[in-house]
C-alpha cells in the first residue's frame, strides 16, 4: 500500500509544476508501465530528474554569463545554498530507516519537486531579463 501512495505522490508532483508540463505525459506513461515496481518507478523519476537537471544547468549558465560583480557572486551563493539544501534533504529522505524502499521514492519525489521548482525559477529569470 505504501508503494502505491508513493506512486501517487510522484504522479502528483509531475502534474503540480508548470515547468513539468512538457514531459507530464511521458512520466505518467512510464509510471503506468512500471506496474508498481519500485525500481522501475525510480527509473522513471531518474529520467525526469535528468531532464530538469539539463534545463536547470542551461538556465543557470545563461544567468551567470549575464551577471557581473556583486550580482554574479550573489547568484553563485544562492545556487550553492540551494544545491546544499537539495542534496542534504534528498539524502536524508533516502536514508530514513523507518521507510524501507519507499524512502527512495520519497527522496526522489522531493528531488523532482525541488529541481522542477528551481528550474522554473531560473527559467523565469532568464525570460524576465531578456
Amino acid at each position: 500500500m505504501r508503494r502505491y501512495a508513493c506512486l501517487l505522490a510522484i504522479v502528483a508532483v509531475t502534474t503540480a509544476r508548470p515547468a513539468m508540463a512538457q514531459s507530464d505525459a511521458e512520466m505518467k506513461a512510464c509510471i503506468d508501465r512500471s506496474a508498481g515496481v519500485t525500481s522501475a518507478m525510480l527509473d522513471c523519476g531518474k529520467a525526469e530528474i535528468d531532464k530538469f537537471d539539463a534545463r536547470l544547468n542551461a538556465a543557470y549558465d545563461t544567468l551567470i554569463r549575464r551577471e557581473h560583480g556583486a550580482e554574479r557572486a550573489r547568484l553563485q551563493r544562492e545556487q550553492r545554498a540551494w544545491l546544499k539544501h537539495h542534496l542534504r534533504e534528498t539524502r536524508r529522505l533516502a536514508a530514513d530507516p523507518n521507510n524501507g524502499s519507499a524512502a527512495f521514492l520519497d527522496s526522489q519525489g522531493f528531488e523532482l519537486e525541488d529541481i522542477s521548482a528551481r528550474t522554473a525559477e531560473l527559467e523565469r529569470r532568464v525570460r524576465d531579463n531578456l
